[in-house]
């Protein structure tokens, strides 16, 4: 059931899966931007009732709250830009490989930038109005995570369907 035009592969989607990934990659995309926006709207506001500023003092600890929201937000471009793996009903299969590799290198990075941020203000100190280290914001890591997670699932779902995913979007029998 693939078909070739060219050097593009293409593989037939049933038409409420591929309505399902134009919209649905909209909806995710943006609600991924605008959480993560909110999120850090409010950890900031809530470390500057805590610490008086809304970042950290030294460089690593700016680094270590900015840096795990920009790989979500990265992620949330990746999700909006899933629904250009769609040529009408058809799923173009070098752009959904292309895809599944960029939303992989993202995830992972994103989850190496979360660990860094949780390891920051135990192994130094970021803020100057403590002598001590502090324990890290475990409201924003888990929060970035499960934005993290959640792209990274959405994308994957939009860009590798399952047979199951397809049989249930397809008004008759697949392959």
């Amino acid at each position: 059931m693939q078909g070739t035009f060219g050097q593009v592969e293409f593989v037939p989607l049933p038409p409420r899966f591929a309505d399902r990934v134009r919209w649905g990659s909209v909806v995710v995309g943006c609600s991924m931007v605008a959480g993560m926006v909110l999120l850090f709207g409010l950890t900031t506001y809530l470390q500057g009732i805590v610490h008086g500023h809304a970042l950290p003092d030294t460089l690593l600890g700016k680094a270590a709250a900015v840096l795990p929201p920009l790989g979500v937000l990265a992620m949330a471009v990746l999700v909006l830009t899933c629904r250009r793996c769609l040529r009408g009903d058809y799923l173009v299969v070098a752009s959904a490989a292309s895809a599944r590799n960029a939303l992989v290198c993202t995830y992972v990075l994103t989850l190496v930038l979360i660990l860094g941020s949780c390891a920051v203000p135990i192994v130094f100190r970021v803020w100057s109005d403590t002598p001590h280290f502090r324990a890290p914001d475990l409201l924003t890591t888990f929060s970035t995570l499960a934005f993290a997670t959640m792209g990274f699932l959405a994308g994957m779902g939009y860009v590798r369907p399952s047979m199951q995913t397809l049989r249930k979007f397809s008004n008759h029998a697949i392959w």
